[in-house]
């Protein structure tokens, strides 16, 4: 029973169910650097381990960095280091124990992957602190995920030679997080501003902070469209993007929760969006 306690608390403590919805994005990253093709099947279970393994060591890392700030806020004070649920100690080797799996996958995977393998390690690492320092810190967690395509591609291609497609479906993935980010963090305005923590909703105010998020996902889905038609895509993937572009507007629904606009919403936008190049 307690074995299967800390195994509940691990995995809502890292959120590995959310790495599922994050995967398209990977796969096509691998699918535009093998030639509009997936790899084979034992490349792509390594890219799989990698983005994993990356996302525990990256969300372990966050939680761990956070745990004050998040007991000073009620929507995340019941969290696990903050509420007392788990000892640091654990917190870390989980963070360590996805580093490790991450580092090994690009060791097994080789070239070019092991080489480049410390590059995505800084932002993951990172990201969590810009809220300490500027209201630009949604773009950190954008950058996170923007990497995941083009380390995806490096394993597939065996190079870092980057297609035009390529470049542009991560700046996609750059775009649509970020504004997802800002969305998400409309739940913290009062808590922000009252324990000194920046986030554009704390500093512009709501209206504003949507504004701005707007912009944003308005540039996503123009960079998609354009990795559409790079391509060659057909109906099915207009088809795709017209679902992007639903889910993204959904995101601007006053009577959703936030919450529910952040997730199921936007990764649903974000799927439909992976999905578009690939059935080109």
């Amino acid at each position: 029973m307690n074995a299967e306690s800390n195994l509940n608390k691990i995995l809502n403590f890292t959120k590995v169910e959310h790495t599922a919805f994050s995967l398209p994005l990977i796969f096509t990253g691998a699918w535009l650097g093998a030639g509009k093709q997936f790899p084979a099947m034992s490349v792509m279970v390594l890219i799989v381990f990698a983005a994993v393994g990356a996302r525990i060591f990256g969300m372990a890392m966050n939680r761990v960095f956070d745990r004050h700030i998040d007991r000073w806020n009620p929507r995340t004070a019941d969290r696990e280091l903050p509420a007392g649920k788990m000892k640091l100690s654990m917190a870390l080797m989980i963070a360590f124990s996805g580093l490790a799996v991450y580092l090994v996958s690009c060791w097994v995977l080789g070239g070019w992957c092991f080489y480049l393998s410390p590059i995505p390690l800084v932002p993951l690492l990172g990201y969590s602190l810009l809220k300490r320092f500027t209201p630009f810190c949604h773009f950190g967690i954008g950058l996170c995920l923007a990497l995941a395509p083009l380390g995806a591609y490096v394993a597939a291609a065996g190079h870092p030679m980057f297609t035009t497609p390529v470049i542009l479906f991560s700046w996609f993935v750059f775009f649509w997080l970020s504004g997802a980010d800002i969305i998400y963090s409309l739940m913290d305005i009062e808590s922000d501003r009252k324990n000194h923590i920046y986030s554009l909703p704390a500093s512009l105010g709501r209206r504003n902070a949507l504004n701005v998020a707007g912009g944003i996902h308005i540039a996503a889905w123009c960079v998609l469209a354009v990795v559409v038609i790079l391509v060659g895509g057909g109906s099915m993937a207009w088809l795709a993007l017209g679902v992007t572009a639903v889910f993204l507007i959904l995101m601007y629904i006053p009577v959703i929760p936030i919450g529910q606009r952040f997730f199921p919403i936007s990764t649903i936008a974000g799927v439909a969006g992976a999905i578009a190049p690939m059935i080109a």
